[in-house]
């Protein structure tokens, strides 16, 4: 009974501590367009780096399991650095909050038919293969 007990109260344990180490995962995003860029001409091509960080201990392979002769509980614990991303969400457009223009699997995309003279926001959100959603800084380039 002492290590039916015990087991227990390790998984507790465990289950604690592991979300006192939760933390959200941080996106940070680069664009390969300066911005405030002057682009000449009626197209650009837009492309961006995206990388998720999760700084935390994920709790796996949790275990509890009972019986007449033995008892005991086994957790596995495991980080998981980097998130991978399955799609991008471009956002495009002359207003400080840019519309979904198009959606992309590559880190890049070619607009065309721009309006010469004037200031086209944009910004990535970057979608993780478990559909959680990275929102990107709104960056601007003009075009002349």
């Amino acid at each position: 009974m002492e290590r039916v007990f015990f087991a227990v109260l390790f998984t507790i344990f465990i289950v604690a501590a592991t979300g006192a180490f939760y933390q959200e995962p941080q996106a940070v995003f680069a664009s390969h367009l300066q911005d405030g860029t002057f682009v000449y001409g009626s197209s650009v091509i837009l492309g961006w780096d995206v990388v998720v960080r999760n700084n935390s201990i994920i709790l796996s392979n949790l275990d509890i399991w009972f019986s007449n002769k033995d008892s005991g509980a086994r957790v596995g614990l495991e980080s998981s650095p980097f998130i991978e991303i399955a799609s991008y969400n471009l956002y495009l457009g002359t207003s400080q909050t840019p519309k979904l223009y198009a959606s992309t699997r590559s880190n890049s995309y070619f607009v065309d038919r721009l309006s010469s003279d004037t200031v086209y926001y944009w910004q990535i959100v970057a979608v993780d293969k478990n559909g959680n959603r990275y929102h990107g800084p709104i960056w601007y380039f003009e075009t002349r």
